[in-house]
């Protein structure tokens, strides 16, 4: 009796021992959720997916994440301040065309008095239609995160309602199914990361909108600057040609020179004072066209243009290759489109191959209310299956034929190359540019620091020539002539090399 009384007791210890933190484990079980078993691509501005404290709704790691990456990119779609910073704008000058930005009575009175370069390329990325269409795109297509989070919610909902009951305990608490977010990287999360290569793209496509836009905005300002300062150097010239011709005719009434001298002066006369009407017809159109990039009505008057400083020494061309490669919007473009179609590719084969494992440690959405040998179901698959009920295959589209999947890998391949030759595109259009910035300050500063100082000697000295009857008139005019050419290429060099480094900075991505 000892022997059997002493066998039930040491039989009674082990089962506690094995017994004794079955409800921790249990609840451990229950609670566990995997780890992050996916990586979204990072986008600018966009922070990593945090934790949520308190949130005991069993949202699956990819939801939680998407919302993140959604508030992410809502906020940089709504903060402005990082790109105008970027622009060198002043906070005050910001604030102050924040305001009148909406205002197009204080707008327009605001133009009417200078133009600053800085000012309006602020004023064209807040009221370009093409830059506002641009982020009306992406504000739609941010809303495909709350489709695919709709989606799993509702799928969730309907597992909510189809868990297996126990009378004797109440409802059963159920897990979602572990195949949605396990093994790696799961259906949600793919889903996501699709979602989020989309809206990245739409995002970088605006960015090229926006900076095409500053682009041609430049563009315009500089013409608009070299026609100003064209008016103003060929209404000197007139004043200086019309001085000449007082002289010879001077010299004509003392008869000391031929009348043709002065006819061809008055030739000439006409000649510049056309010119003078050619250029302020040219001024109208890039005022319309600096309009337009403004979204103001085309008979308004512009005021004085300010001269922009002149743009600073890029760095050399060979370190801008890197940078280029790395911040060019088009390069970013296709690199998000790489990374769609890859997600597409992984989700479409994780539809139709088999599984990297055979399934026994995942447990999908069914309570198991009894274990053992006589359970009516196992905890955990114990076979797997060739076909599921009614022969139908294991995977949804098992055995069909894989035109789209196909089609797709071969998209995906082309647009690696695509992107191949688009980094190499880019090397050598950073060189052009490059080249020719290089090529208009070293002209420019010719023309302005040794040409000009010659040209005015020569100048001073045929006209004295001249008036004495030293040097015959075509050569005095020639002097005339070479000097408006000179005024006339150093303010062409100015607003080339302004549109130059446009090109350049539009061509890296980047301010410099």
């Amino acid at each position: 009796m000892k022997i059997i009384s002493g066998i039930f007791i040491l039989n009674f210890l082990f089962v506690s021992l094995l017994y004794a933190d079955y409800d921790s484990m249990k609840k451990e079980l229950e609670e566990y959720t995997p780890q992050k078993s996916f990586a979204i691509l990072t986008g600018h501005g966009v922070q990593e997916a945090e934790t949520f404290p308190g949130d005991t709704t069993g949202v699956a790691p990819g939801v939680a994440k998407m919302k993140t990456l959604k508030k992410g990119y809502e906020r940089e779609i709504s903060n402005l301040n990082s790109r105008f910073v970027e622009m060198g704008v002043d906070e005050k000058i910001l604030k102050h065309l924040s305001n009148i930005s909406s205002d197009q009575d204080a707008l327009i009175k605001h133009m009417g008095q200078k133009i600053r370069l800085n000012e309006i390329r602020v004023i064209a990325v807040l009221r370009n239609p093409a830059i506002q269409a641009a982020k009306k795109k992406v504000r739609a297509e941010i809303l495909s995160f709350d489709q695919v989070m709709n989606l799993d919610n509702m799928l969730a909902q309907y597992a909510s309602f189809t868990k297996a009951i126990d009378n004797k305990v109440g409802p059963l608490k159920g897990k979602d199914s572990i195949r949605m977010i396990y093994p790696f990287p799961g259906v949600s999360s793919l889903k996501g990361r699709i979602v989020q290569s989309q809206v990245a793209l739409v995002m970088e496509k605006m960015h090229i909108v926006n900076k095409q836009v500053i682009r041609d905005l430049e563009e315009a300002y500089w013409d608009f600057i070299f026609v100003v300062k064209s008016t103003k150097i060929t209404t000197e010239t007139i004043d200086a040609f019309e001085r000449l011709g007082g002289g010879a005719t001077s010299l004509y009434k003392s008869g000391k020179t031929s009348f043709q001298d002065v006819i061809k002066i008055n030739i000439k006369l006409e000649e510049l004072k056309e010119d003078l009407v050619s250029l302020k017809a040219k001024k109208k159109n890039i005022e319309i066209r600096i309009l337009e990039l403004l979204n103001l009505p085309a008979d308004i008057r512009l005021g004085k243009a300010i001269v922009a400083p002149q743009p600073p020494n890029p760095p050399r061309a060979e370190a801008l290759f890197p940078i280029a490669r790395e911040h060019r919007q088009e390069l970013k473009a296709i690199r998000f489109q790489i990374s769609k179609l890859e997600s597409m590719v992984e989700m479409s084969e994780s539809m139709i191959e088999a599984q990297l494992t055979l399934g026994f440690s995942t447990a999908e959405n069914d309570i198991v209310n009894t274990t053992g040998t006589d359970a009516p179901k196992e905890t955990f698959a114990t076979k797997t299956m060739a076909a599921m009920k009614n022969n139908s295959p294991v995977k949804p589209v098992y055995g069909l034929d894989e035109p789209w999947l196909a089609q797709t890998r071969q998209n995906l391949s082309s647009l690696r190359q695509t992107l191949l030759t688009q980094e190499n595109a880019t090397t050598r259009m950073v060189r052009n540019a490059w080249f020719k910035t290089d090529k208009n300050r070293r002209e420019l500063n010719l023309y302005q620091n040794r040409i000009l100082p010659l040209a005015k000697s020569s100048l001073d000295v045929s006209t004295r020539e001249y008036e004495a009857g030293s040097i015959p008139f075509p050569q005095a005019i020639d002097s005339y002539t070479y000097w408006l050419k000179v005024k006339l290429t150093i303010a062409k060099k100015q607003a080339d090399l302004g549109i130059s480094f446009a090109e350049l900075e539009n061509i890296v991505g980047k301010k410099l």
